[in-house]
């Protein structure tokens, strides 16, 4: 099930909220886990049924294996060896699998057959989670959960499928927190305001940018210069607003229930240099991969030089994390070796005029996101030398075709309006509009949700919006992954 469905928005949504919130009034905390736990497992069931079993397996498996750590304290670590092993044997399997048959085919010159293999929807956030669970298990959390509640939490319905990656102790704690409490107005009205920003994110924009990005990417023979960069400038703002967009629904929906999911996003494209961009982009990933990776490896505290291999290992395993193709792994290590450079140059950097280094951090950003879109190398090579070629010229008609809406297409034609022109207005108004939206957002630390008259106003302006605008709508990216 996705959230941008009607099924959703108008049974399953405040199905779910009405019925936690009303268990938990009166008392029946358990059954209202019991509750969520199913609402939970019918949201990610309505996406392939055949995955629930996989889901439920994992999460018994990993919970048994905690259980025993706090048991047989002596064994606890060849009991996290074995949980490692079987998260990301999971993992490994189901995502790549045919990646490391394709390779081998490549290496040795055989013709081993692929698997038929389907990725498991949030296969690779779940994993993390209870990878993360298990390491914190090893260090002596004690971690006293039921299976119940532990199951609410690895299946929670908001963020089980693109995250953002909870932990544990972030989540069930909370849960435990509403029992015998009613909902609260102010909490009910805050995730009312992120959901409706973020459904109006996605369906509006990161759709109107996407369906450019993909003719692009489906026609790169026939991209002059200018096209291909306004195709990978779309690309770089559709999964901004794709992915921000689930964010604010999966923490709105969050707040509707009373957990607080953690920021997975602070003004990624203000950021004057790499290192920043990386503090404001998938927080919760970064967050990941430097506690359960980087530290462990000896993070920073080595000297330089390991405190280099160290950074070029956690962004190399988050490309790969990201999808099983050498595209992935590319765009990891660019960003490696970005952040190996801002190190090393360090206070060099800060030498530069802010707007050059905000251009020159957003240009490498954009550069680096070919390799993310790109079905392989060899694709997003063809898209860097369509760019690199020089052939300036009108942008393809094709592509701005995208970015005409149905209701401004409609008052176009009625005033006999060339729609050549005003496909390319729209596309223009929608990078300016999109690109200052970008550039006055306000940070985490200064951000506040609270709802306000005017607030509620605009809110029910971008739900209608989006609500009417559902048809068609594409799942979210990161589902992909």
């Amino acid at each position: 099930m996705s959230f941008q469905s009607y099924t959703f928005l108008f049974a399953l949504l405040p199905v779910s909220v009405a019925g936690w919130w009303l268990l938990n009034w009166r008392g029946h905390g358990r059954l209202a886990q019991g509750f969520l736990l199913v609402v939970s497992l019918a949201f990610y069931g309505k996406g392939n049924l055949a995955f629930l079993p996989l889901l439920l397996g994992s999460i018994l498996f990993n919970f048994l294996v905690g259980k025993a750590m706090g048991a047989l304290p002596r064994a606890r670590k060849p009991l996290l060896v074995l949980g490692l092993l079987g998260n990301l044997g999971l993992l490994g399997y189901f995502k790549y699998a045919n990646f490391f048959l394709d390779n081998l085919n490549w290496l040795l010159g055989t013709s081993i057959g692929a698997l038929s293999l389907l990725l498991p929807l949030g296969i690779s956030f779940f994993t993390f989670q209870q990878i993360a669970f298990l390491v914190d298990r090893y260090r002596g959390d004690p971690a006293d959960y039921t299976l119940l509640e532990y199951a609410c939490f690895v299946s929670f319905f908001p963020c089980v499928t693109s995250g953002p990656i909870a932990f544990h102790d972030e989540v069930i704690p909370q849960m435990r927190a509403v029992q015998g409490k009613g909902p609260s107005a102010q909490g009910i009205a805050e995730g009312l305001w992120l959901f409706s920003l973020g459904i109006w994110k996605k369906v509006i924009v990161a759709e109107a940018f996407g369906g450019g990005a993909d003719w692009g990417w489906a026609n790169l023979p026939a991209l002059n210069s200018t096209t291909a960069l306004a195709v990978t400038l779309s690309y770089t703002l559709q999964l901004y607003f794709d992915f921000s967009g689930y964010t604010d629904m999966a923490r709105g929906i969050g707040k509707m229930l009373g957990v607080t999911l953690p920021e997975n996003f602070d003004v990624p494209y203000q950021a004057l240099t790499i290192r920043g961009f990386w503090k404001g982009w998938h927080m919760t990933m970064t967050r990941f991969f430097t506690r359960y990776l980087y530290i462990p490896l000896g993070g920073s505290r080595r000297g330089l030089p390991r405190t280099c291999v160290n950074t070029l290992v956690i962004f190399l395993a988050s490309g790969l994390w990201h999808g099983a193709d050498w595209s992935f792994v590319v765009w990891g290590g660019l960003h490696g070796i970005a952040m190996v450079a801002d190190r090393l140059l360090g206070s060099r950097l800060d030498r530069l005029h802010p707007a050059l280094s905000w251009a020159l951090t957003f240009g490498y950003v954009n550069f680096c996101w070919i390799f993310f879109r790109a079905g392989s190398v060899r694709e997003a090579l063809a898209m860097c030398r369509a760019i690199a070629r020089c052939a300036f010229g009108p942008l393809a008609e094709e592509f701005t075709t995208s970015f005409q809406m149905p209701e401004i297409t409609w008052i176009g034609r009625y005033l006999e309006i060339d729609m050549a022109r005003l496909a390319l207005l729209m596309f223009l108004l929608f990078v300016v509009g999109s690109m200052f939206f970008c550039l006055q957002e306000t940070p985490v630390a200064r951000r506040k949700h609270r709802m306000t008259g005017r607030r509620g106003v605009l809110a029910g302006i971008l739900l209608f919006w989006a609500v009417i605008s559902l048809t068609g709508v594409s799942r979210f990216i990161y589902s992909n992954f």
